[in-house]
């Protein structure tokens, strides 16, 4: 019994990380990148806030917990992000989809936004990484926050 539960999180570990694992007799390899100084993918950001109309802000990002900030507009289609510690930037390309109200309060439409890194100056990410965030936007105000209970990937 002990044995299946180490095995079992060994290879979630494994497979957590995107590490390769092999399994053969109850054994699990292992292999972790251990590149010193290299970017951590994906950096998730637990916030996204800001108005669609001015400037949207991305924090609590991992190492880069200062976050960034872009043109509102850039939410939907991908833009520039200026890392506010570093003032490094990251620029990125995709497309907001909305299923209409989707998992947002009423009076605000969901967008999901899916796309790629195009290049990066910043260290935090890397060129070809994937994007992607679920937001909420308000109607009438412009106000934007990420989806409750999720996060941003970069």
């Amino acid at each position: 019994m002990i044995h299946d539960r180490f095995a079992k999180g060994a290879l979630a570990l494994a497979l957590g990380a995107g590490a390769l694992g092999a399994t053969a007799a109850g054994v699990t390899a292992v292999a972790l990148p251990t590149v010193s100084g290299a970017a951590t993918s994906p950096l998730l950001c637990h916030k996204i806030f800001g108005y669609l109309t001015k400037t949207v802000t991305i924090a609590k990002c991992g190492e880069a917990q200062a976050g960034a900030h872009f043109v509102g507009t850039d939410l939907l289609s991908g833009g520039t992000l200026t890392w506010a510690k570093s003032k490094a930037t990251t620029t990125y390309t995709g497309l907001a989809v909305s299923p209409g109200q989707g998992t947002c309060t009423t009076g605000h439409v969901e967008y999901d936004f899916t796309g790629t890194v195009s290049a990066d100056t910043s260290g935090y990410v890397t060129v070809g990484d994937g994007v992607t965030y679920d937001v909420c936007i308000n109607s009438t105000t412009n106000v934007v926050k990420l989806v409750k209970g999720t996060t941003g990937s970069f």
